[in-house]
């Protein structure tokens, strides 16, 4: 069984920075969007391991699920 916790604060951070960079955020913006979409960020490091492929997905994601029409 994996650990909860098996996602560690460096991944995160590298994570939140990514973001920032993608949407043209501050830290703690995309600090905020990774916490509000915990459950989708623990999925894809579970099914992916690698910030830059959970940064992917995460982005196709949010670019989907809050699309502006």
């Amino acid at each position: 069984m994996k650990d909860e916790t098996s996602i560690s604060d460096s991944k995160i951070e590298k994570l939140a920075k990514k973001l920032a960079k993608t949407f043209s955020l501050d830290q703690e913006e995309a600090l905020g969007i990774v916490y509000e979409e915990w459950d989708l960020v623990e999925d894809l490091f579970h099914a992916y391991g690698k910030v830059k492929e959970v940064h992917q997905h995460l982005t196709h994601e949010l670019n989907h699920t809050y699309r502006i029409a």
